[in-house]
């Protein structure tokens, strides 16, 4: 097996550079001045790049916004928290589990949360975008309302579609920057008071 040319591992480094200056530049401009208002021309002269350079590294305005978003919601660590929700043992710490991913996601990935937030009110590709994200949160909510049924954890007459939604109502896309962002909450507080009241709202016992 030959190693990689060290020029190619260069240019491909220098490659994902630019890419992610470019999508810093976009997400910085969706947020301050607007999805519609935001032109190609704008993320390029903001990012030093050509023109051609944004759709050949990334592509147009929905694929930057789709990228964006993704980048939050494909993150590993989310991936991992999802898995050991599934086959957690014990309610309260799928609960506890719960309360920790989407603590992380709000957390470390803020702009994006608050670009799927305003992404709903944009063009149409943009709220499609959004809705896209917004399932698969849901999705991953989900399989915690999954495993506290076959745990047979749920409040007698829940569903799991039911409990899904509670989980969405405490842990979704509004709850935490109400707490953290509008409240003054510190996140500690924010995700012991969040699992807390989920735990009575969906817990019989």
């Amino acid at each position: 097996m030959t190693a990689a040319h060290p020029r190619a591992s260069r240019r491909q480094e220098s490659a994902e550079q630019t890419r992610q200056l470019i999508l810093e530049s976009a997400q910085h401009l969706f947020l301050a001045q607007g999805y519609a208002t935001t032109t190609i021309n704008d993320i390029a002269a903001r990012a030093r790049v050509a023109v051609a350079t944004v759709y050949t590294s990334v592509g147009g305005k929905p694929t930057l916004l789709r990228a964006l978003i993704e980048a939050g919601v494909n993150d590993p660590e989310t991936t991992r928290n999802v898995a050991a929700v599934a086959v957690a043992t014990d309610p309260r710490e799928v609960l506890r589990l719960i309360g920790a991913g989407t603590r992380y996601g709000h957390q470390n990935h803020h702009q994006q949360v608050a670009l799927m937030k305003a992404a709903a009110g944009m063009t149409p590709s943009a709220a499609t975008v959004a809705r896209d994200a917004a399932a698969a949160y849901r999705q991953a909510l989900r399989v915690g309302a999954v495993r506290l049924d076959e745990l047979s954890a749920l409040r007698p007459g829940l569903t799991v579609e039911q409990a899904t939604q509670v989980l969405w109502f405490y842990f979704g896309l509004h709850s935490w920057p109400q707490l953290v962002d509008e409240g003054g909450w510190s996140y500690d507080e924010a995700e012991r008071w969040l699992v807390e009241r989920a735990a009575e709202a969906l817990l019989n016992s």
